[in-house]
């Protein structure tokens, strides 16, 4: 469930009673520090950023957290990029919280300020430390502040998959300031609006004609336009983990499109070589295509969806990608359960289901058919 919440907050509620409020609005970074006093957020906060965001918002955060009281004790700054969310750095910021953690530090909570990366490596950090610590979010991309920092999924990538290590942990907050966004490269931007698209493709018709009407405005992060496509985002994904937060009833399953095929796309090219969303709009794309040969989703369907990507750039032909190394890669993927495949698919724009054991070799053909003509 969704309520108000004060300065147009969000509030994500969980079936075991826990809530947290989430921010949206731009310049919100000057008010982090009073808005975690309205969160009930006590103690010394232990910052971990990225390199590039830390040296853009470093000094304003702890000039807001020092102004509402909070002492820093420590921060730590990780080099960018997927690769950085890995067991070894995950064992460091462990390490390194022991070693700043003494008796003078009474209780804590780790502030992960950054993109998807810092989010979940910070997340996970949280969840293993001293079997769990408050943390709170402030994503600085598009793609976490509409996806990953919301839900508490948190992990760690492994050499044989993407997240393969990780826990479910919420945060206690999370604050997005839409103004880091103007910091963004373009394929950021672009990446990032690939999870919004795909809330309006699960959930909401609407959102999606919105995204089709005012796209152009929205990639040029137009406050009102691009406001409301993060805060819709947000409130779709806080309803749907409200239901189903950790993944029992199939509901937030569907968070999942274009995932499955994404993901494996991502370890079959290496980590690096394609941006996170730009491998879920091809997963998306090979969704569509999946769901159309299976007679769930009719073609004209699929072409407004391809239309909108290609729009976004995100729809040209993946030349050079093994198809037999992504299949083996989808193979461990987390969603299957005993060795049955499991895809999240589409009935029309605005409606997904779960599918189970589909027939492998109509998602071959799917596969191949993206990879040869479109994909992200």
């Amino acid at each position: 469930m969704v309520t108000p919440f004060e300065n147009e907050a969000l509030v994500v509620t969980l079936p075991r009673g826990q809530s947290y409020p989430i921010w949206v609005a731009w310049g919100v970074l000057e008010d982090l520090g009073a808005l975690l006093r309205r969160a009930g957020m006590q103690g010394d906060p232990f910052v971990l950023s990225d390199q590039t965001v830390w040296g853009l918002y470093g000094p304003r955060t702890e000039k807001s957290l020092d102004e509402a009281g909070y002492r820093v004790a420590g921060t730590f700054v990780i080099e960018e990029g997927e690769d950085a969310k890995s067991i070894e750095n995950w064992r460091k910021i462990l390490d390194w919280l022991v070693r700043l953690e003494d008796g003078t530090v009474r209780s804590m909570f780790l502030l992960n300020l950054g993109g998807g990366v810092v989010g979940d490596l910070g997340g996970f950090a949280a969840a293993t430390y001293r079997r769990g610590i408050p943390f709170v979010q402030v994503p600085t991309t598009l793609l976490a502040q509409v996806d990953s920092s919301v839900g508490g999924k948190t992990g760690v990538n492994h050499p044989l998959g993407k997240n393969l290590i990780g826990a479910f942990h919420q945060p206690s907050a999370v604050v997005a300031d839409l103004a880091t966004l103007s910091t963004l490269p373009d394929r950021q931007v672009r990446s990032g609006l690939v999870e919004v698209v795909k809330y309006g493709l699960i959930r909401d018709e609407e959102f999606f004609a919105f995204l089709e009407s005012r796209l152009a405005a929205v990639l040029s992060l137009e406050r009102e336009p691009l406001g409301h496509a993060v805060r819709r985002s947000c409130a779709i994904k806080a309803e749907i983990v409200g239901q189903d937060e950790r993944e029992k009833q199939g509901i937030r399953t569907l968070l999942n499109l274009g995932h499955t095929f994404g993901h494996a796309l991502e370890a079959a090219t290496g980590y690096g070589r394609l941006a996170h969303g730009e491998a879920v709009a091809a997963g998306i794309l090979c969704s569509a295509e999946l769901s159309v040969s299976l007679g769930m989703l009719a073609e004209g369907e699929r072409e407004r969806i391809v239309k909108l990507l290609e729009r976004m750039g995100l729809a040209s032909p993946l030349r050079g990608v093994d198809a037999e190394r992504v299949l083996d890669a989808m193979k461990r993927d987390k969603k299957f359960i005993h060795g049955r495949n499991r895809f999240v698919l589409l009935e029309k724009v605005g409606k997904a289901r779960v599918v189970e054991d589909v027939d492998p070799g109509l998602v071959e053909r799917s596969l191949r058919a993206c990879l040869d003509s479109t994909g992200s």
